[in-house]
């Protein structure tokens, strides 16, 4: 019963057999290699996007950092939402990489960006172009978000069309936004500038892939990327897991299973009396219940996290948490949870 994190799954056995193939010989270091060509070209097919720039990466936090320190100089703004992953999990990587740069966390009523609160804050910072001010600079969407809803091509539309910047996605979760939007990869980033493109939550083994759907980029991400330390060696073994991870849409089944698990999940939760504060589009689920039964729960060997805090709270007391699931969550470990939560 574990539903601590996607992180916490083991990789696919697909993946696992792709890492043994790649383990043979010599190849260039640095992304020289056949195997980071040929997933630059299936990338590109992928995302109908053949001028787009790839490059394996092993964290998502320097994957973001690095693009975004791309898109934005020292003196920009970027604007997130008050959740995203970079203003809240990050330490402050985004700014460091881009050398101070700003991020705007805006609040909105559920976990996305709205576009009249990013219009209004927008405007607000350009108003008067104020040599003292900092000018905005970019936007970053997070995608699935950190609390599982998705954003729409037509919802990324609508903020294109008030930001008038470049876009940047997180996707430390862009196959489950996939799998349950329906979107093609295309359709979900054809406004994109960047994407940071994640695989280790979903059945890969630290592998991620930052994406540049603007090429003039190149010489600013690569030295962010060089000055970080993250310009890989071996990155064979990073491509070779994703081109596993995408071969044949494996990445989609398992994102598809992860999202079904949760579904199956949220209403059994529900029936026992949960309260929802965020909609379930994909592989994770916030709910209320006593913390009574959260302790039911653990007791019988739940993994998961509390989401609000717990000491001192009386046992009636309901208290959100957060449980995910994953590629390799069964049916049985649902089902289980749900028991232990009787």
């Amino acid at each position: 019963m574990f539903f601590a994190s996607d992180n916490t799954s083991a990789a696919h056995p697909k993946v696992m057999e792709a890492l043994m193939l790649a383990n043979d010989g010599y190849t260039p270091a640095y992304g020289a290699d056949p195997f980071t060509d040929i997933l630059t070209e299936r990338v590109r097919e992928l995302f109908n996007a053949p001028d787009a720039l790839v490059y394996p990466m092993t964290s998502g936090t320097a994957t973001n950092a690095a693009l975004l320190a791309a898109m934005s100089p020292p003196w920009g703004v970027i604007y997130c939402h008050e959740t995203a992953h970079i203003e809240v999990d990050e330490r402050g990587a985004a700014t460091f990489y881009a050398g101070g740069a700003k991020l705007r966390a805006l609040p909105s009523l559920d976990s996305r960006l709205n576009a009249q609160t990013l219009s209004q804050a927008i405007a607000k910072d350009r108003a008067g172009h104020d040599i003292h001010a900092m000018p905005p600079a970019a936007v970053s969407l997070t995608n699935l978000t950190e609390y599982g809803e998705a954003y729409t091509p037509a919802h990324i539309e609508t903020l294109v069309d008030c930001a008038r910047l470049p876009l940047h996605m997180d996707g430390a979760r862009f196959a489950n936004a996939i799998a349950s939007t329906g979107a093609t990869p295309w359709e979900m980033t054809r406004e994109m500038t960047t994407l940071s493109l994640g695989g280790t939550k979903n059945g890969a083994m630290t592998a991620e892939l930052a994406i540049l759907f603007d090429p003039d980029l190149k010489d600013a991400f690569e030295s962010h990327r060089m000055r970080g330390g993250h310009n890989v060696s071996k990155a064979r073994f990073i491509s070779a897991q994703m081109l596993a991870w995408l071969e044949d849409d494996l990445w989609l089944d398992l994102a598809t299973h992860a999202n079904a698990m949760a579904t199956r999940l949220a209403d059994g939760l529900e029936e026992r009396g949960a309260e929802m504060d965020y909609t379930v589009d994909g592989n994770m689920v916030f709910a209320r219940l006593p913390l009574s039964l959260h302790r039911q729960a653990w007791s019988k060997g739940a993994v998961y996290h509390p989401w609000d805090a717990i000491d001192g709270v009386a046992p009636d007391t309901p208290v959100m948490a957060r449980l995910v699931t994953s590629w390799s969550t069964s049916a049985d470990d649902v089902d289980s949870l749900l028991e232990a939560l009787e």
